[in-house]
């Protein structure tokens, strides 16, 4: 190699080097991203979830989202996470006791207490600035209000055959046989679990009140003393798996709500979110069909809050993502877009509600209703007890010759040997 080559090669070095060394130092610092982990995977939640991306891109943010196919397997995994230092930036959620622990535990990253230069406090309805703070804090970054004890019916059957919507469960089984004579289904339904639980749910609000239904979820709290009651609600439900059809052994929750939608069924109880997968169809609330409180809820809202949960990260461009998330998540506008596809009430004032559905209107007007009387949803106030209620409305619904007192009996010794201190060996 000659002199000059070796100058020449060794400028060529120097050179790419300082260009290497500015590329680092002057940039290609990593895009806002906003990291996401949901459940939201039919038409309708998908469709909801595509507002929050479209506010989150058009804002300059990239955004990343990674689908799960349950709640339970969403809740298990983010744990899992958190446990090996690996979590999300944010995770959907449903605000539970849960959440506090977790902020407790110092994972979670706190939201800021203004948006836009408003105190969240002002911004936020009153029931879900309590339900989403603590000490001053928002521990959970809200989204929306489900409905979880509401009914779809299709406004044509029951225009047809000349019958009033039901409001109790007797109503429901009164009208059966004159829908069933008809060529229709009385009830959607599936034999999904969560499913199931939902519906025994308004049955229990029937039977117990309002006052009891608050009382027999918590947790650390014996069940025994409402036997008679829950006797009482397995005899409605098994008077319900009477008048199912073999279809429900093999359908989700979903092809049970567009049953509705298709004039198969009368009627599907469900979270107000099963709107959506009509709405997703071109159906209008209001005409195709109809929506109110689930028979047997008088004026008891069972509800539940979609949320993002944002974890502690430490990428720069990751916490700049959970910033852009806040901002967008609360903004009026994507507010009213995203709850009008997804079938939920808004969780702020200053929202546009001519934007929302029929159904969606005459829900909000309910929750601020000073009249309407409001609870937690129970699968999230006590998963264990949920699950023991799951298993018993799982056995009573694909056997046979279980009575109600038996069904009421097995699940008050499940539950009551669950509260007993276990012996150390």
């Amino acid at each position: 190699m000659t002199t000059s080559m070796g100058k020449n090669l060794k400028t060529l070095l120097i050179t790419v080097s300082l260009g290497l060394l500015g590329s680092v130092a002057m940039g290609d610092e990593p895009q806002t991203e906003v990291e996401l982990t949901h459940w939201w995977n039919q038409p309708g939640e998908v469709a909801a979830l595509n507002e929050i991306k479209k506010g989150v891109e058009q804002r300059g943010g990239r955004f990343v989202d990674t689908p799960i196919a349950t709640w339970d397997k969403l809740r298990s995994g983010i744990i899992n996470r958190i446990t090996v230092g690996y979590p999300p930036a944010a995770t959907h959620w449903l605000v539970d006791d849960d959440i506090f622990d977790l902020y407790k535990m110092g994972v979670v990253h706190a939201a800021p207490m203004e948006h836009n230069g408003q105190p969240i406090k002002e911004v936020l309805l009153e029931k879900i600035y309590d339900d989403v703070t603590e000490n001053g804090q928002l521990v959970v970054l809200p989204l929306g209000i489900h409905v979880q004890n509401s009914t779809l019916f299709n406004a044509s059957i029951y225009r047809e055959l000349k019958l009033p919507l039901p409001t109790t469960w007797n109503q429901v089984f009164a009208q059966a046989p004159a829908i069933i004579e008809a060529g229709y289904l009385p009830v959607a339904i599936s034999n999904e679990a969560w499913q199931l639980h939902l519906v025994f749910n308004t049955i229990l609000l029937e039977v117990m009140g309002h006052a009891d239904y608050e009382k027999i979820y918590l947790k650390n709290h014996s069940i025994e003393p409402w036997r008679e009651q829950l006797t009482r609600s397995f005899e409605l439900f098994l008077q319900l798996k009477a008048i199912a059809d073999e279809g429900q052994k093999t359908r989700s929750w979903d092809m049970a709500a567009r049953m509705v939608g298709n004039k198969k069924a009368a009627m599907h109880v469900m979270g107000d979110f099963a709107k959506a997968e009509l709405t997703k169809q071109g159906l209008k609330a209001g005409d195709d069909f109809l929506c109110s409180l689930s028979p047997g809820s008088g004026n008891t809202i069972i509800y539940a809050i979609d949320a993002f949960l944002m974890l502690n990260v430490k990428e720069p461009y990751l916490k700049r993502g959970q910033d852009l998330l806040f901002e967008v998540a609360l903004d009026p506008i994507v507010q009213a877009a995203y709850n009008a596809k997804k079938g939920s009430i808004p969780i702020r004032h200053g929202v546009d509600l001519s934007q929302l559905d029929a159904c969606a209107q005459a829900s909000y007007q309910q929750w601020v209703n000073p009249d309407t009387q409001v609870t937690r949803f129970s699968g999230v106030a006590n998963p264990l007890r949920t699950s023991f209620f799951q298993a018993a409305l799982s056995r009573a619904w694909k056997e046979t010759g279980l009575s109600a007192e038996q069904l009421a009996d097995e699940l008050i010794k499940s539950d009551e040997s669950s509260m007993q201190p276990r012996a150390r060996k």
